[in-house]
């Protein structure tokens, strides 16, 4: 987004410009501009990107509800 919006400055103040040696000035300025409007954007996307982190849960043995006093005892 930052790259469009200085692009489209300079084209829009290049454009606009009478003076030839003005002009050259405008572009060289844009130039650099985009240059270092591109050099946060290249940064981000260099960047190694991190491994998803695998949600889960441990399972646990539930033991079967007591329905009677037998099942109690057999323990």
């Amino acid at each position: 987004m930052l790259f469009l919006i200085v692009f489209g400055t300079a084209c829009y103040t290049i454009f606009h410009l009478k003076s030839t040696p003005v002009r050259i000035a405008a572009v060289l300025l844009a130039m650099g501009s985009l240059t270092a409007a591109m050099a946060p954007i290249i940064r981000i996307l260099a960047e190694p990107a991190a491994a998803p982190v695998a949600a889960y849960a441990t399972l646990t043995p539930i033991a079967p509800p007591v329905l009677d006093g037998r099942a109690a005892e057999e323990k």
